[in-house]
């Protein structure tokens, strides 16, 4: 618990110090990368923040209501946070001064972005850290279909995006096998990208939108390439979904709107339980 309690206590408040008196100090609009999570946010936060001065921020959302029940959850299952929050920062030096931003929003199809996500929080959902875990495949699906909001990602850009910056994404088109596009709005333009898209289009399309030259994304926080990585892997491999719950899943608002029909189908062939 030692390094969660350092990074928690000593390093991210150093963080949220260094943030704070960037924000205040702006010269450029600041950029929000405000999407779900578990669809690539890390390596483009950490990759803006890494190759330019630009005030920039990660967050999966700017209710300060959840930021603190999520702390809450941590908590009574005994373990700290991934990162302090800075939405109560943004929403003092920022919402509330009504201040231009940018944001950039990715998006995932919503059974691997499900699975990644539980696998991120393994050791709330699952109570034991994944590389003590004695259990059987059988016991994890289970507690995946109990534990696991599946109703997150779906939902998100009505809950969290329109919700927090008064941006509804379903007003606009999008051109779905281009996997991207930029909302232009009064207060806040929105990128939003396909998390399968190319690095190197996703690059370019990051760096355009923050005018930044030679911006390159390098990926971090990678589930596959982290402990537990192998039973993450058996995990994909085993399980295989009812029809119910792809239905559910698949004939959302969400996938209607940002995936193709071919892409669907994919998915079912993929997924589906014979």
């Amino acid at each position: 618990m030692i390094k969660p309690f350092l990074k928690y206590h000593i390093k991210d408040r150093w963080v949220l110090k260094q943030q704070e008196q960037q924000v205040r100090g702006r010269t450029q609009e600041p950029v929000l990368v405000f999407t779900m999570a578990k669809v690539g946010s890390s390596s483009v936060y950490h990759s803006l923040k890494n190759q330019s001065d630009i005030p920039c921020f990660h967050i999966h959302s700017l209710s300060i209501e959840e930021e603190l029940r999520a702390i809450k959850i941590c908590q009574q299952n005994g373990v700290y946070p991934g990162s302090r929050s800075p939405v109560f920062m943004l929403h003092k030096y920022l919402l509330e001064t009504q201040e231009n931003y940018k944001v950039i929003s990715l998006f995932r199809n919503p059974i691997e972005r499900n699975l990644s996500a539980f696998f991120e929080a393994f050791e709330i959902h699952m109570g034991v850290p994944i590389h003590l875990f004695k259990g059987s495949l059988q016991d994890i699906e289970a507690v995946f279909y109990k534990k696991l909001d599946h109703t997150y990602c779906k939902n998100w850009f009505d809950n969290h995006l329109k919700e927090g910056t008064g941006v509804d994404v379903y007003e606009h088109d999008f051109a779905k096998a281009k996997g991207y596009a930029v909302i232009k709005g009064s207060q806040t333009d929105v990128l939003l990208l396909n998390s399968n898209l190319e690095d190197t289009l996703k690059s370019k399309l990051v760096g355009d939108f923050c005018c930044l030259k030679d911006f390159t994304i390098k990926n971090v926080n990678v589930t596959n390439t982290k402990k537990g990585a192998a039973l993450y892997a058996e995990f994909k491999s085993y399980i295989r979904f009812p029809k119910s719950y792809l239905d559910d899943q698949l004939g959302s608002k969400y996938m209607g709107h940002f995936f193709t029909k071919e892409e669907k189908e994919m998915l079912y062939e993929k997924w589906l339980s014979s």
